[in-house]
């Protein structure tokens, strides 16, 4: 018997349906990079380089829940097919098996302890930024042991509807975050370990949340390690998807990386009012992000089931709603800029850098909405190569070329820019190739739903 959440993806508006899985998983993604963005606040106290030290580590921040994403994305989308399709039993090995290879890669993270020095060195840290890096991140990967697998359970509850779990969860980490951050790093005077502290008892604490719920059998799947299996039929709808997902945090992680690797060159204030741009950025992407998952659910689910015009409904819809909504967010980072960069930092040669980051990284930031849900329906519906193509364009394929070409042409303004034209390059090609693609997509999913 299918739960109220089920019959809300099958039977409810497609607005309605949109809006009940993409919502909450705003509310979620937001808060999480708003507590980032909180963390940046205290951390600034601490000083220039202590903001510069979060900077660097920032990609991994990025990276590391990739992993989780991974497997929660990709298993998620496979659960809620299965799902459509009625297929229960088959649903609950999937999520046994992707939340036992998400524990499995989240341990093997730990093998980055014995290299960080060399890592954050390679990766833009300054001698004078290099101990505080290393404080902070050394407890960072230590906390990758429950936020990989909280990333990960955080998708797949989404997946059979339980959007606001998912949600509660996120919210929970990032207001204890906000909650403990202060106290550790000032009334324990930890510094900006103090932090990491927070940030990795936040995390652990969600992970909880989301642990009870299939303890406690709540949930309309049955989370049974029992049924593990190293079958292909389970990785290969759960890789093809969630590969492109994992290389998208990849190509952020990499793209900042080497931004930071420009700019520090051009001193420690360059770095850190970068950083805090691209934590903004960070942030607002999350909101986008997070509509184009319960998007995704949704699309997953019609497909599972059958249900063509719906898919169609839902992505003119979904297409509409992620570019409006980015360009309303486009436009309150520019007219607020400095007013936002100065909230995290008191330096002003930071804040005058991170003003002209976030100005530039924002110009065509609205162009992301469209972006991210032409690829998330591109892996839905089968078109795993054209879509992981396009989930490494944006802050691969094309970012990091013109990283190149505008830092030799343009020096470090080159490095604010290069955002922007990485967004019009990749939209273009995206509207050329849908153009191209149309009758065929359009025939082949047809077929693909009705064989189902």
């Amino acid at each position: 018997m299918k739960n109220r959440r089920l019959e809300i993806m099958e039977s409810a508006p497609v607005g309605k349906a949109l809006a009940y899985l993409g919502l909450p998983t705003i509310v979620g993604l937001s808060v999480t990079g708003f507590y980032q963005l909180a963390i940046n606040f205290f951390v600034a106290q601490l000083g220039t380089q202590a903001v510069g030290a979060i900077s660097i580590i920032y990609p991994l921040v990025l990276l590391m829940p990739g992993i989780g994403l991974l497997f929660g994305n990709g298993g998620a989308a496979y659960i809620a097919e299965l799902l459509g399709a009625g297929e229960k039993e088959r649903a609950e090995t999937v999520l046994a098996s992707t939340v036992f290879y998400c524990v499995f890669f989240s341990v093997l993270t730990q093998l980055l302890l014995p290299v960080l020095p060399k890592l954050l060195v390679q990766m833009g840290a300054s001698v004078t930024v290099l101990p505080l890096a290393l404080e902070y991140g050394q407890i960072l990967i230590v906390s990758f042991l429950f936020y990989i697998p909280s990333v990960c359970l955080a998708n797949l509850v989404r997946a059979e509807g339980n959007v606001a779990l998912s949600t509660l969860s996120q919210m929970t980490g990032a207001a204890l975050n906000i909650v403990l951050a202060p106290l550790f790093i000032f009334g324990l005077q930890w510094g900006i370990r103090g932090a990491a502290a927070a940030t990795a008892t936040a995390q652990f604490v969600s992970l909880c949340m989301l642990v009870q719920y299939y303890l406690r059998r709540k949930s309309y799947l049955r989370l049974n390690f029992h049924k593990v299996r190293l079958h292909w039929w389970i990785l290969e709808p759960v890789l093809k998807i969630g590969i492109p997902l994992l290389c998208i945090n990849l190509f952020q992680s990499i793209s900042m990386t080497a931004a930071n690797i420009a700019a520090a060159p051009f001193g420690d204030a360059v770095v850190a009012g970068l950083g805090i741009a691209n934590r903004v950025i960070g942030m607002t992407t999350l909101a986008v992000t997070g509509f184009s998952r319960g998007y995704q659910t949704f699309i997953s689910y019609s497909y599972g089931a059958g249900y063509f015009e719906r898919i169609r409904q839902a992505t003119r819809t979904a297409y509409a709603w992620g570019m409006w909504g980015a360009l309303v967010i486009s436009v309150i980072q520019i007219a607020f800029s400095g007013s936002i960069v100065s909230a995290f930092s008191q330096d002003s040669n930071v804040v005058q850098v991170g003003t002209r980051a976030l100005v530039a990284g924002s110009l065509l930031f609205f162009t992301y909405g469209f972006q991210s849900m032409v690829t998330v329906y591109l892996l839905c519906i089968r078109y795993s190569k054209a879509g992981f193509v396009f989930s490494i364009c944006r802050q691969g394929l094309a970012y990091l070329p013109l990283l190149v070409v505008f830092v030799n042409s343009f020096g470090v303004s080159g490095i604010f820019y290069t955002q922007a034209a990485a967004d019009l390059l990749t939209t273009l090609i995206l509207i050329l190739f849908l153009t191209a693609t149309r009758e065929k997509r359009n025939s082949a999913l047809q077929s693909a739903v009705k064989s189902l």
